[in-house]
């Protein structure tokens, strides 16, 4: 049977960051809120477990978990995209089979991590997900954490032969999604996972936005995709300005940064998983004084 076309991924898609509780475990009322605080800000769609939500360091029950809590709190008023890469094909196939029974749009997967395979190797990964599920299926192409970088062609291969029906492309290289762009069919999905050019991502043809400053800063990221969407251009180019400033202040560690913003916004998420470590109270105060002074928050 073809899969649907993975329509309903575009806009923001807010990569959320995992709350944890005082003894380290998966805080699931924390993530309902925090999913339900997306919602009404305007994100068009959740990406759990990704590398915002820290996915790689989670184990399989708590990833479940975590997909689980996600999709009810969503409530089907946006789509969950549930990030279910793993080191090995096994693992994601199961986390795969565990998000569409819960109801999950579509999945996502990294390419395998640490070991280098080869694209030939992750190809084959790719299209035993794909036969596993009848969601759609995304590529995540992070190469600068996972090692393994998706060529344009290859993606292009895959999309003909229906193996994923997008990709989420965390490259960081623009001239490689303007290549991937290029090379696609028109109906797969693009979504550029790169904050920094965010607005010229878009222009160039990107659907949409996978964005981890907007678990903590949803409105600023909406903003940009808005404006684009409706013409703004002058107005865009002041919020990609925006997200600039944003990504200067959170340097000392973006992932920790959003711990700390969102408790400054209401929603305690703990701290996050070790060996991360959170931000020193001096830079905590820095960030929030930086956002407040600016009115992000």
């Amino acid at each position: 049977m073809a899969k649907h076309a993975a329509k309903k991924v575009g806009g923001l898609f807010t990569a959320i960051i995992t709350p944890f509780d005082d003894r380290g475990r998966v805080d699931v009322e924390a993530l309902s809120k925090l999913v339900r605080f997306q919602v009404t800000k305007g994100a068009d769609g959740i990406f759990p477990c990704g590398s915002t939500g820290l996915g790689p360091m989670l184990n399989v029950p708590e990833r479940k978990e975590i997909a689980k809590a996600a999709i009810e709190s969503a409530k089907g008023r946006i789509p969950v995209v549930v990030q279910v890469g793993c080191a090995d094909t096994n693992s994601t196939i199961e986390l795969a089979k565990h998000a569409e029974a819960s109801g999950a749009y579509a999945v996502a997967s990294l390419t395998p991590y640490y070991y280098k395979p080869g694209e030939r190797a992750a190809i084959k990964h790719f299209e035993t997900i794909s036969k596993a599920v009848d969601i759609p299926l995304l590529a995540y192409n992070i190469p600068p954490f996972t090692g393994n970088n998706l060529s344009p062609s290859a993606v292009a291969t895959m999309a003909k032969n229906g193996t994923v029906q997008g990709i989420k492309d965390s490259s960081r290289d623009l001239l490689h999604l303007l290549d991937l762009i290029d090379a696609v069919p028109e109906e797969f999905v693009v979504m550029n996972g790169t904050e920094e050019y965010a607005l010229f991502a878009i222009m160039s043809g990107a659907d949409g936005l996978v964005s981890g400053g907007a678990s903590a800063l949803p409105e600023v990221f909406k903003s940009l995709v808005a404006a684009q969407k409706k013409g703004d251009y002058k107005g865009a180019v002041e919020v990609q300005k925006d997200i600039q400033q944003i990504k200067d202040l959170v340097k000392p560690g973006p992932i920790a940064a959003y711990y700390s913003i969102l408790r400054e916004r209401g929603i305690d998420c703990g701290r996050p998983r070790a060996p991360m470590l959170p931000l020193e109270d001096a830079d905590a105060r820095r960030v929030v004084e930086g956002l407040r002074s600016k009115g992000f928050i």
